[in-house]
């Protein structure tokens, strides 16, 4: 059994949009061993979607499909399946009930181009959509399977858990592939290569994946064999240890969460050049009211004075970017706020504003305790605006973790 895959949209073939719903099938088919073959990307025209579904679905056995079945002119998914597989649509009557009801509940009516999606192909298995208003469908056609998703991520993602995932762990027989993924903090990606020499002279064989982003390095493990990956899982850590922040689908926010929360300690945060870059990551996570205080975005130096506390002669003696700066908003805001940790960052983003003693890239970043502080200068040079604001909030997170397995 193999796979094809089709997103469905206009807007990912200019420079806007990505297609990101393949990467959510091609895991789930990869957990059962099931080939990719084919995955593509068509316009919003009835006639090309028409051309790929059947160029498709004679190279597979399985077809997925994402998108286009929103209400508007421009969503065809329904029309091109119906034609290039002869297939009758009709109106599902309690489909218009529920989207009724769903613009009910929000306080307001439903316009009529929502009844578009109550359109159902008969004798097909129509899918319920419990996160918004577009239903899914399951076609058997010619012995070949066809599942048709919404685009919209987290309806795809729900729909895929729901529905896609228990039909193919029975038609497939189960698991057949295993993934673990190692993430990685603290270290750049040749930095990891460096420390993992003796993996690779061990197992020249079996490549793994590396994949670098200003959230760390992640490192994939797949095989067939659960004993295998934990055997080299072991591998890794002894070479990497505390770099290694956590697994599979965590993230240095919830990590560093779940720390705070298991030993009832709190953090603060004042932050210059990333505006807030990182309080906003540590609120992402789900029940962050439990450790997070708050956070102050102290952009001018009357704010890093009034609001987290520094002193204007440390401003004044070594400038807004500096190691002591840095330190006095950590631990000012840790005093103000009255937090366990507090944590400050301040440099220079660009891609202004930098000088010869101090160019675009610098930044100084601080966490203080109660009894102590850590200070760490870090230099992003030759980057953007973006990356530096990403990375000076990952390496806080990091040093935030680093101070509490002190």
């Amino acid at each position: 059994m193999n796979a094809s895959i089709i997103a469905i949209g206009t807007e990912m073939l200019g420079p806007t949009r990505v297609d990101t719903n393949s990467l959510k099938v091609t895991g789930v088919l990869e957990s059962y061993g099931v080939p990719l073959v084919r995955k593509s990307i068509a316009a919003d025209s009835l006639a090309d979607l028409i051309d790929e579904i059947e160029f498709a679905i004679a190279r597979c056995d399985v077809l997925i499909t994402s998108g286009g079945l929103g209400p508007t002119e421009d969503d065809l998914t329904r029309e091109a399946l119906a034609q290039a597989f002869g297939l009758e649509l009709q109106v599902d009557q309690s489909i218009i009930d529920a989207i009724e009801e769903r613009f009910r509940r929000r306080g307001g009516k439903m316009p009529e181009v929502n009844k578009r999606q109550a359109n159902v192909f008969v004798g097909q298995t129509t899918l319920y959509n419990e996160r918004g208003t577009a239903p899914g469908f399951h076609l058997e056609i010619r012995g070949k399977h066809v599942w048709v998703f919404p685009g919209v991520p987290h309806e795809l993602e729900w729909m895929l858990e729901t529905f896609f995932r228990p039909w193919l762990a029975d038609v497939s027989g189960g698991v057949a592939r295993h993934r673990r993924v190692l993430k990685v903090a603290g270290l750049t990606e040749s930095g990891v290569e460096e420390r993992l020499k003796p993996y690779y002279e061990a197992h020249r064989d079996e490549p793994f994946t590396i994949l670098a982003s200003p959230g760390g390095i992640e490192l994939h493990l797949v095989d067939d064999s659960l004993e295998t990956i934990a055997a080299r899982e072991q591998e890794m850590l002894s070479l990497l240890g505390h770099y290694v922040f956590g697994y599979d689908n965590d993230t240095l926010e919830a990590v560093v969460g779940r720390m705070l929360a298991e030993r009832h300690e709190t953090v603060a945060t004042a932050e210059s050049c990333t505006g807030g870059l990182l309080a906003q990551r540590i609120t992402d996570v789900a029940g962050s009211s439990a450790y997070f205080i708050g956070g102050a975005v102290c952009y001018d130096a009357r704010v890093k004075v009034d609001v987290a506390g520094v002193d204007p002669e440390l401003i004044r003696a070594h400038g807004e970017v500096s190691e002591q700066v840095a330190v006095a908003l950590a631990r000012g805001i840790r005093e103000r706020f009255g937090a366990t940790y507090g944590v400050g960052i301040t440099g220079i983003a660009g891609p202004g504003g930098g000088s010869e003693a101090k160019p675009v890239g610098t930044v100084h970043i601080a966490v203080a305790g109660a009894a102590a502080h850590e200070h760490r200068k870090v230099f992003w040079g030759g980057t953007t605006r973006y990356i530096v604001r990403a990375l000076s909030a990952q390496t806080a997170l990091d040093m935030l973790r680093r101070v509490m397995t002190q």
